[in-house]
Order: C-alpha cells, then structure tokens, then sequence
C-alpha cells in the first residue's frame, strides 16, 4: 500500500515536473513575447507618437534579427489613446483582457499614463513607459509600473543650471498643467534658488492654450528677467515666443526637453530665436565629434523609416526595448519562467546588476531601479544633459553644447 502511493506521488512529481518543462519550451520557442504600445497617436500630444514608435520599431528589428528575447520573437501591438484618459484605459483593457499582452507601455503621456496604472496593477500586468511623472515609478502604490527616461524631477536642476549660463537672475516659472510638467514646475522652485538666482513667481496654463500672454505680463510685472518653462506640446512653445515678442521682452527661455520636436525655427519667430534654449538629452545635442557607434547605428536604422522629428524621445523608446529584453531573459532562468513577478524582481535588481551593459540604454544609463523606487531618479545624470537653442532638426538632434553640473 505504502510502495503504491509512493510511486503515484513519483509518476505526479514526474508529470507536473514535464508539463512545467514544457510550458518553458513552449514560451521559448512558440508564441511570440507580447509588447502593447498605447501612444498618442491622434490629439493634442500627436507629436510624441512617431518618434516613439520609429524608436520602438528599430528595437524589435534589430533584437528579432539577432534571435528574439530569450528564444522568442518580440511582436509589438499599437493602439490609440487619442490623447485621452478615457481611450487609453480602454486601450489598456482591451490589450490586457482581448490581446493578452505580456508587457504593456501604458501611454506616454503622464497624466494619461496615471489614469491606466490602477487598472493595469489591479491585474498585475507589468507596465514601463517614458512618461516622466515620479509617481508613475511608486512601487508601494503601482508595484507593476516602471518609469524609464529622465523623471520629471531631474529636469528642474538642468533647466536651473541652464538658466544661470543664460544669465538668469529672477526667474519667472512657466508650466503646463499636465503632472510631471507641474512637478517639475514646483521642483524649480527650490533648484532655482539652490543655484543662485530668485524666483519671483509661478504661473500654470493649460498644453492646448494658443495665448500665453497674460501669464508672461504677470511674471514681469512681478521682476522676472528670465523664464523656466516646461510643457508637453510643441505649440507651447510658439505661443511662448509669439508672447515674448509681442511684449517685446528680451527675457531669455530655457525650456523643458518634452515640448521639443521638429524644426524649432518653424515654431520659434526669428526676432526672438536668441532668447529660447531647451535642456535635451545629450546624445541627441549636436556638438561636433565624432558620436558613439552604437548611436551612429540607431540613427541610420531611424532614416530608413523617414525623416527622424525627435531623436531623445525615439532613443529613450529604443533603450526601453532592449531593457524589457535584459529583464524577460532574467526572468526566463527563474523558477517559474517569464511572469510579470520575475520580470519586476529583475527590473528590481538592475541598478547592481553586472550583466546590465552600457549598450542596453545609450541615453540615460542603468535606470537603478530597486525594491522601493521604480523611477529612474538614481540614475546618473551627470552626463546626461545637453543645452540646445532654436535650430533646425537635424536626425532629430538640436545644435548645442554640455550642460554639466553638480546635481
């Protein structure tokens, strides 16, 4: 009796053992590895869809062409937000629920981004996005969500270090009511001082406003001889310069890096093209010199797709992949196999990981994630950053110069 209940316990150990071989086998060398994109690819944030998606499909390429992700070609499903809450949960849903996604860019967009996470980590789906938000990377309150790109955070000490090369003394602040664009706004307001110059106002409007006028009399009637501006829409920053030069006032702009995309002397009156600068991603300022290879790579790959609108967003896209790929392969060696849960205790190991190579994220470097911090605010941004001016696009990349300093 004994002897045969522990041969059935054996011939069960022996099946399960197999069926659990099997399924490894099966995500190794059937079904695809899943990735839904959501994207602004109508509405007011159209601008940001494009170069996302060129980034994002250079990856898979060049990942699929060189075996796929642990074994497993990568497919990359699209779907709209139109620039909405609304449509990007419902987005979120229908790739989740109908789609069975394994991995999900929940929009790039902040705010539309932060209207997805509840659902997506009430599911347990694991989600990574460029959006720039610090609460977007709260892992006590979205365990499942990572944020990968500059948060929003580190912008405010560039823009303030770049306002005092300009010769900012009181700095007037300027942001759009969109949530990393805010948060940087009230970062500012201490990173301004920390630097040396004054802060004598802040003032809010919303992206899709065409007059920024009023806001702009505010500030200078407060003292303001300089502007720190940040805002999602590249209109912004016309209606910006169209008010400066209607004022006549000579103040000098730095502006956020997420409002940049195309020629910005199309947007940009000449009579006040030498007041506006923008912090930008380094590997994405001209400078002169001769740029990494690998870099050198990306960008003749994004040529064959047409013309290139915003490098450091298509790159920061391309970097993203190649992160999802370290981490599913991490996870493909774990007990269990690839699960959102490996793939976040992967992401979670990262910033001490040695296998993380510096071709892996060419923009910002290991994003260092941890247990407690999903947001890349431990990265290191000390060569991070460059200082750009009105010029035209070229490869999606803005003349300029370094912009170092001490965070």
């Amino acid at each position: 009796m004994k002897f045969s209940r522990s041969r059935r316990l054996i011939t069960l150990g022996v099946m399960l053992g197999a069926n659990a071989l099997l399924h490894q086998t099966a995500q190794a060398q059937g079904n695809p590895l899943v990735f839904g994109v959501i994207l602004p690819q109508s509405g007011a944030a159209s601008q940001y869809a494009g170069p996302i998606q060129t980034g994002l499909e250079v990856a898979q390429k060049q990942i699929n062409d060189a075996g796929g992700i642990a074994g497993r070609k990568l497919e990359i499903v699209y779907r709209d937000s139109g620039s909405t809450a609304q449509r990007a949960l419902l987005a979120a849903r229908e790739l989740v629920e109908e789609r069975k996604v394994d991995i999900l860019y929940p929009e790039a967009i902040s705010g539309l981004t932060l209207a997805v996470l509840p659902y997506t980590s009430e599911k347990k789906i694991l989600t990574i996005t460029q959006g720039t938000a610090p609460k977007i990377g709260d892992a006590k309150e979205f365990p499942y969500s990572f944020q990968m790109g500059d948060v929003a955070l580190k912008r405010a000490p560039a823009i303030a270090a770049g306002l005092r090369k300009v010769g900012g003394k009181k700095v007037g602040i300027l942001v759009s009511t969109n949530p990393s664009n805010l948060a940087n706004g009230e970062q500012l307001k201490s990173e301004i001082p920390a630097k040396g110059m004054e802060v004598v106002g802040m003032k809010t409007f919303s992206p899709d406003a065409k007059d920024l006028g009023a806001n702009l009399q505010s500030l200078r009637d407060a003292g303001a001889d300089s502007i720190a501006f940040d805002s999602t829409s590249r209109e912004s920053i016309r209606a910006l310069m169209v008010g400066l030069q209607t004022l006549s006032w000579k103040a000098p702009v730095v502006s956020g890096n997420a409002a940049l995309s195309g020629d910005l002397t199309s947007v940009v009156p000449t009579p006040v093209s030498g007041q506006f600068h923008a912090i930008f991603y380094r590997a994405g300022t001209r400078m002169g010199g001769s740029p990494n290879p690998d870099l050198q790579i990306f960008v003749s790959e994004l040529r064959k797709l047409g013309p290139i609108p915003n490098f450091g967003f298509s790159l920061g896209a391309r970097d993203l992949v190649y992160t999802i790929k370290w981490g599913v392969e991490k996870a493909a060696k774990m007990p269990g196999g690839i699960n959102s849960d490996n793939i976040k205790a992967a992401f979670e190991s990262i910033g001490t990981a040695t296998d993380y190579s510096a071709t892996n994220s060419l923009a910002l470097g290991n994003p260092a994630w941890t247990k407690a911090d999903h947001t890349s605010s431990n990265a290191d941004y000390s060569k991070f950053w460059g200082l750009v001016r009105t010029s035209a696009a070229v490869d999606g990349m803005y003349e300029g110069e370094e912009l170092n300093f001490k965070d």
